[in-house]
């Protein structure tokens, strides 16, 4: 069969041109080259070699190459992927090599012919779970097993994310994927904090989940001298333990070597509304972290307390609120901020994704000052 010798970096221009006149050949697929270069395969309605539209490219003879399925819904029996052609899932949620999917309740009887399809098609996923839904007072996940690649069900993994690795456990702790530039945003605000204070800072962070705001901090050499950190969930505190401990090994100063241990460390289990009552917690942090968007504000007068007096310091948190009443919503922000004796340098709220139609997910950030 003919092939399009072109170079790697323009195969998917030449892919798109040939595709747009009808060149491509059916059931095949592009083949790498022993020089680098990549093989796109013709028909016979394609211009012969030397044509003026092939720019000078050449054209050789190759095995025509089978081409591999580009969607798990390939490796379906055609005749039940046409019976549910409308219920199939259009989309899925990966946590490092557990992949989670809802199902509409029509394809249930074909749940583990699904599972095993997306298996055959991702060979980076090694359990297949449907999402029953959200369950009990943490929000984590009823998941219910349809595929495992090794015969393994934990749902426990480990992911990477912002170059860093967390482990997690979507049946037993929330955690979003979808936050993860909001943890890039958290970086760039406690270093700028830092800078300011011409030092190292302690950040606290009482809704931590696994870490992962906590990863992202812990990889800016220099940047953190201490933490506060935990949770109320029993099973989120065990993975927040384990992922600081790893964190904390992989520490560097700005010099590349390693870092001095950080003080404090403390990693608790407890309602966050408390941690202000112990003296050893309260007026120690410099940036404050309060991510528990159904009440973040309503927490905010017990949490305030601990940040430092006399200084400058960073309130920021997330929040799901009307979105006709963002407005309100900062006024109640200041008023906790002035309650807890503080005055405000500046205060930001924007959104971050939409969560209802009347709601939205919004993140505000707060530079303040508490007096003594």
């Amino acid at each position: 069969m003919r092939h399009l010798s072109v170079p790697s970096a323009q195969t998917q221009h030449w892919l798109e041109f040939c595709r747009s006149e009808k060149w491509l050949a059916e059931h095949t697929g592009v083949s790498t080259l022993d020089d680098g270069n990549k093989a796109i395969p013709l028909n016979d309605s394609a211009p012969a070699d030397g044509d003026a539209v092939w720019m000078g490219l050449a054209m050789i003879i190759l095995e025509a190459k089978a081409k591999t399925p580009s969607h798990w819904t390939e490796h379906l029996d055609p005749e039940l992927y046409l019976l549910h052609k409308e219920d199939w899932p259009k989309a899925y949620e990966t946590q490092g090599d557990v992949l989670i999917v809802k199902l509409e309740d029509s394809i249930w009887d074909a749940a583990e012919t699904m599972a095993d399809a997306m298996l055959t098609q991702l060979p980076s996923v090694r359990l297949v779970c449907a999402d029953l839904g959200v369950q009990g007072d943490f929000r984590v996940r009823n998941l219910h097993p349809l595929a495992s690649r090794d015969g393994t069900v934990d749902t426990r993994t480990r992911i990477k994310e912002n170059g860093y690795l967390l482990w997690v456990d979507p049946s037993k702790v929330y955690f979003s994927a979808r936050l993860s530039n909001e943890r890039i945003e958290t970086l760039a605000t406690a270093k700028r904090l830092s800078e300011r204070l011409n030092r190292g800072i302690v950040v606290a962070d009482p809704y931590a989940g696994v870490g992962p705001s906590m990863g992202a901090l812990l990889g800016e050499p220099g940047l953190l001298d201490g933490y506060h950190a935990g949770d109320l969930n029993p099973d989120a505190v065990d993975l927040l333990s384990e992922n600081l401990t790893h964190l904390a090994q992989k520490r560097k100063d700005v010099n590349g070597d390693v870092a001095p241990l950080l003080h404090p460390s403390t990693v608790v289990c407890s309602d966050a509304t408390t941690w202000a009552l112990d003296e050893s917690m309260k007026g120690s942090c410099d940036l404050l972290l309060v991510n528990l968007p159904h009440d973040s504000i309503e927490h905010l007068p017990h949490v305030l307390p601990l940040l430092r007096r006399n200084q400058t310091s960073v309130l920021r948190g997330w929040a799901i609120v009307e979105r006709a009443q963002e407005e309100e919503c900062k006024r109640l922000i200041e008023d906790a901020i002035i309650q807890a004796g503080g005055r405000t340098e500046s205060l930001g709220l924007h959104e971050v994704k939409g969560f209802s139609a009347s709601k939205s997910f919004v993140c505000f950030e707060a530079w303040i000052e508490l007096a003594e």
